[in-house]
């Protein structure tokens, strides 16, 4: 008899806790679903205008000069049907005059096997960088000139990259 009465208490006493943890977790949940505000837009991409003229590769200038050629290379690129994957947009970035051995890249994959949802090229001249954005599924493109980062000040992209090895 004793021993009922304490598994009733016990019982008792778990459904107590039980409704004090809900009682106290529901407002705060309630609570959530009151805050309102402003949905977040995605801003919508501009691509750079198309230049008048034509722009030329400078041989020896700065990445400010050679950023109209470096985003005319890139449109071309991201206009055509050419699969959009790291080697073939920084082959394109070499064969339009651009030092090899400056150009880093994005890699095709994610570390899951994915395809990567957009490809990074980037080309460092000097103090600064020309980096080019690439989106795989829409072929939209961004450009930007920006410095160069690292404690020697000589990266472009930052993570696991390649660079033109062939």
């Amino acid at each position: 008899m004793i021993e009922i009465a304490s598994n009733r208490k016990a019982r008792a006493i778990r459904a107590a806790r039980v409704a004090l943890a809900l009682a106290a977790t529901l407002p705060l949940l309630a609570g959530c679903a009151l805050i309102e505000g402003p949905t977040p837009e995605t801003p919508t991409r501009t691509e750079p205008p198309v230049p008048e003229v034509e722009p030329e590769f400078v041989p020896g200038g700065s990445a400010a000069d050679n950023l109209p050629y470096f985003t005319e290379v890139l449109r071309k690129y991201a206009a055509g049907d050419s699969v959009i994957k790291g080697e073939p947009v920084a082959q394109r970035v070499v064969d339009a005059g651009f030092d090899p051995a400056a150009i880093q890249f994005s890699f095709d994959q994610s570390k899951t096997g994915l395809p990567a949802d957009n490809i990074f090229v980037s080309v460092l001249i000097g103090p600064d960088c020309l980096i080019g954005q690439l989106v795989t599924g829409d072929r939209s493109f961004v450009v930007a000139n920006e410095p160069a980062v690292g404690p020697e000040g000589n990266i472009c992209l930052i993570g696991n990259t390649r660079s033109v090895d062939w």
